[in-house]
Formats: C-alpha cells, sequence, structure tokens
C-alpha cells in the first residue's frame, strides 16, 4: 500500500484541494485525509490522474518508454503498421510497466495508391498496405481490423499538404463508418481541412483528429451544432505544419528537454525536424487551426488532448512523444480553454469518449495512474511539466527524467 500526502489533487474533472491518496496492487483505494502516514511528500505539487494522449503514432518501443518518462500513462495509437509489429507492442504494454500503456487503430483506411499506403513500402515478408477503391471495399477493411484486435477505426480523408494523391470518396468514407457501427468499433477520421472535416461530418464520423488550417471550421457546415462535436486538434502538429520554427518553445524549457537524449536535443538546435515539411498549401495557417479550436470550446465541442507525436526512437522530430503532450496543454489553453478543461481533455474526457472507465480519473476502484508534478497546473498549465513521479497501474517509474 502506497499513500500521497500533501499534495493538491485534481481528480480528473475538479479540483480537491490538499489530500491523501492511497493506491494498493495498482488500484486508487482511498481518496480523503488521513488514511495513514504518506508514503510519498508531495507538498507543494500536485497530483494528476496519468496522462493520456489521444493521438499518437508509435514507431518503436522506446515512444511508449518516453511517454511514461512525461507523464503520459496511455497513448491513443491512430495508426501503426504492419499489423505484427502493433501486436508486438500489444504484448509488451501489457506486461511492462516502464512504459506508456495503449489502445489502437492498427491500420489506418486509405485509398489504394494514396495516403498513408504511399509511405509504406513493402515489407521483406511481402506484406503490402491495403488500400480500398470503393464502398464495397469497407466491410472487409473492418473486418481485417477487428481480427487483428484493432480498438477503433482510424480513417485517412485527405492530406493538407500533398493534395495530388487518390483520396477516399465520401462515399466510401460512409461506407466505413456503417461497416465500423455493425462490428461495434467508432471511428476516427484525419481531417486536416475545411473539405475533409466536412466530408468525415457527413459520413457519421465519431471523432474528428486535427483541425482545418486552411480557415474557418464553420465554412460549409450549413449550420452543424458545433456543441455534438469530439475532436482531438492536435495543435503540435498543426503548428509544425505551418511553422518550421516550431520546436522553439520546447528548446526553450529545460523541464521538455530533460528527459529527452542530447543527440535529439543537438539534431532539433540544428534544424532537424525528422523530414517533416512545413505545408506550401495556399492558405495555410496555425492562426486558422487556432481559432477554429477557440470556436469549438465557445460552443461546447468535446476536446481532447493529443499531440500526432510520430518520432523514430532516438531521432529528432518536429513532434516529439511525451514531451509534445506538454506543448499541446499550453496550446490549448492558448487557444482559449481553461486550464482545468485542458487536464480534462488529457484525463477524464479521452477515457469517457475512448471507453477506458478504469483510467482518468482519482477515484477508488480506478487505476492507479498517476502523475506527481511540482507547482500548481491549475493556475499555470506549463507546471505539467515539472515532472516528479510517474506511476502506471501503482508500479512507480524508477527515474522519471
Amino acid at each position: 500500500m502506497t499513500t500521497i500526502s500533501g499534495a493538491r489533487v485534481f481528480d480528473g474533472s475538479d479540483a480537491l484541494g490538499v489530500t491523501d491518496v492511497t493506491f494498493e496492487d495498482g488500484v486508487v483505494t482511498a481518496v480523503g485525509h488521513g488514511a495513514r502516514d504518506g508514503d510519498v511528500d508531495g507538498r507543494g505539487m500536485t497530483l494528476l490522474p496519468g496522462l493520456i494522449d489521444a493521438h499518437v503514432h508509435l514507431r518503436g518501443a522506446g515512444n511508449l518508454d518516453q511517454d511514461l518518462r512525461y507523464g503520459v500513462t496511455t497513448v491513443l495509437d491512430m495508426f501503426s503498421a504492419p499489423p505484427q509489429f502493433t501486436a508486438m507492442l500489444r504484448r509488451r504494454a501489457a506486461s511492462h510497466a516502464d512504459e506508456a500503456d495503449l489502445r489502437s487503430s492498427g491500420l489506418m483506411a486509405g485509398a489504394v495508391d494514396g495516403w498513408p499506403a504511399v509511405i509504406l513500402p513493402p515489407d521483406p515478408s511481402g506484406w503490402r498496405m491495403p488500400g480500398l477503391a470503393a464502398p464495397e471495399d469497407a466491410e472487409q477493411f473492418v473486418a481485417d481490423r477487428v481480427r487483428e484486435g484493432s480498438d477503433y477505426l482510424k480513417i485517412f480523408v485527405e492530406n493538407s499538404a500533398d493534395v495530388t494523391r487518390p483520396t477516399l470518396s465520401p462515399e466510401t468514407v460512409a461506407a466505413l463508418c456503417a461497416a465500423a457501427r455493425s462490428h461495434g468499433l467508432m471511428t476516427v477520421a484525419h481531417a486536416p481541412t475545411r473539405w475533409a472535416f466536412r466530408t468525415a461530418l457527413d459520413a457519421g464520423v465519431d471523432v474528428l483528429t486535427h483541425v482545418p488550417l486552411d480557415g474557418p471550421i464553420e465554412d460549409g457546415l450549413d449550420g452543424t451544432d458545433l456543441s455534438g462535436l469530439v475532436v482531438c486538434p492536435t495543435l503540435t502538429m498543426m503548428r509544425a505544419r505551418a511553422d518550421a520554427d516550431s520546436t522553439a518553445e520546447l528548446l526553450a524549457d529545460p523541464r521538455l528537454l530533460a528527459g529527452l537524449d542530447p543527440e535529439v536535443v543537438d539534431a532539433l538546435r540544428a534544424g532537424d525536424r525528422g523530414h517533416l515539411p512545413v505545408s506550401t498549401r495556399p492558405g495555410t495557417s496555425y492562426d486558422h487551426a487556432k481559432d477554429n479550436v477557440a470556436r469549438l470550446a465557445e460552443s461546447g465541442a468535446t476536446l481532447l488532448a493529443g499531440t500526432d507525436a510520430n518520432d523514430v526512437p532516438g531521432h529528432a522530430a518536429a513532434v516529439l512523444h511525451g514531451a509534445s503532450m506538454h506543448l499541446e496543454l499550453a496550446l490549448l489553453a492558448d487557444a482559449g480553454l481553461t486550464p482545468r478543461d485542458v487536464l480534462r481533455a488529457a484525463t477524464s474526457v479521452p477515457a469517457d469518449v475512448f471507453g477506458l472507465p478504469d483510467r482518468g480519473r482519482i477515484t477508488p476502484g480506478r487505476r492507479a495512474d498517476l502523475v506527481l508534478v511540482a507547482g500548481d497546473p491549475l493556475t499555470d498549465v506549463t507546471a505539467t511539466r515539472d515532472v516528479r513521479g510517474v506511476w502506471r497501474a501503482g508500479v512507480r517509474l524508477s527515474a522519471v527524467r
């Protein structure tokens, strides 16, 4: 049994003030004063549920290790390949307390000769990324993902930078949504443009990820009630796609650099962004993305914190696992969310949306996924960057950073 005492507690929904949290066998058993003498002194710090990054791409087990060092205890993978790679990461996550837990879409639905197939050449075994040519292909594609263990279905609607490749037709997107529903899977759409956003909404997608970089979100929505939308804006990636200097804030904050390999930091300082290009599409602006999140927040839409992290372990990238989650929280606050809503977007809200009832809140019976940070992120959201302790299912990470 372990008790963290003297810390301010944010339980995933609200601030509880200074109190004690006790957990045993990986589960929170008590929240309140006087449980017993604390094993961990949390005075001057804040205890949060483990953070949930609602949009990542996994390129190796090192991603999950880095996520956990930054207090991200669960990641929602939005496309990894080939299927045997994802299966290997699932097995690791089930048995490695020093890596973040994960859920995954597995393969993403895209058009033949379009994204994402164009970036995945056949592997040595001969496996090739499948693509969809027509609505009739949707049922088999979804059935294959269910067989592989996908937790939800990711649909690639349009690339914000390269519009020369084939895209799924609106009819095929709708057919994928229908097939997913029939198999009990929720759907997530890659929608970084106004056209993609409209197409995904018309098709009945459950969660939209990214926000348009090319103009106001309302364009062409014909009075759609924005309050009913569930959106993961990935502002960190949106800024990286629109601004070559997007890593400047990361490089300026020692709290964010502390968990990165020195070689990665040196490469970032030298301008290496992991080959992520800045979009040259006319009208692209990060200001559009920021303004669109502000509109969504004002309208009461459900917002999730996610980064679109996709770095190869040990290499520089414009959006890094773990560290970028804390940048995402600050960008959401800058777009108009209150600190409380920002923290909710990284804890209880994604747990609710993606059906993870055992995490996202600090309450008896939930997993003891916890992160202890110096300061008070409810007054300064950047306080989440100063991580002092991380527990995954009650097991403390021995070296945070």
